[in-house]
């Protein structure tokens, strides 16, 4: 995973959040487990996911629906927003722009997710969506995911 640079010294001072936690957070959305995406890692800003390929997800038997993979990427840019949280905290998503560059054509689907900003109220984080077939991977979607801090 892609290391990035921390929150601005201006906003406001946060600690690492445990990646454990995040998961939690995650695994407990009863839409990520439908979809079957697995928590791979995190780092501090970072987060990667996997959604192996599954009939039903597909709009054609074959290629995995552009709305499935936009959820990738929105759970893999709001998860690397939330590893700057402090603990506790919560996020919500407040809008999210997808640009698919190409058919999601494979076995599985992998989305790296990278915090680009993370202020007292809003974040901003960067995702890209990979689809890969016999250890190839191709860029299939990128976004920006927005994101709004909750207060425990």
């Amino acid at each position: 995973m892609a290391k990035i640079a921390a929150p601005n010294d201006q906003d406001q001072p946060r600690e690492n959040h445990n990646g454990a936690a995040v998961q939690r957070f995650l695994e407990s959305m009863p839409i990520f487990a439908h979809y079957g995406a697995r928590v791979v890692g995190f780092t501090a800003g970072a987060s990667e996911l996997e959604l192996l390929w599954r009939r039903e997800l597909t709009f054609d038997g074959a290629t995995i629906q552009a709305g499935v993979s936009a959820a990738l990427m929105d759970f893999a840019g709001g998860s690397a927003a939330a590893t700057l949280l402090p603990a506790g905290w919560g996020i919500m998503t407040t809008g999210y722009e997808v640009h698919n560059t190409a058919p999601a054509l494979g076995e599985r689907l992998i989305a790296l997710g990278q915090a680009i900003h993370m202020g007292k109220r809003t974040g901003l984080a960067r995702a890209d969506v990979f689809v890969e077939q016999h250890g190839e991977r191709t860029l299939c979607a990128s976004g920006l995911v927005t994101t709004q801090a909750v207060a425990p």
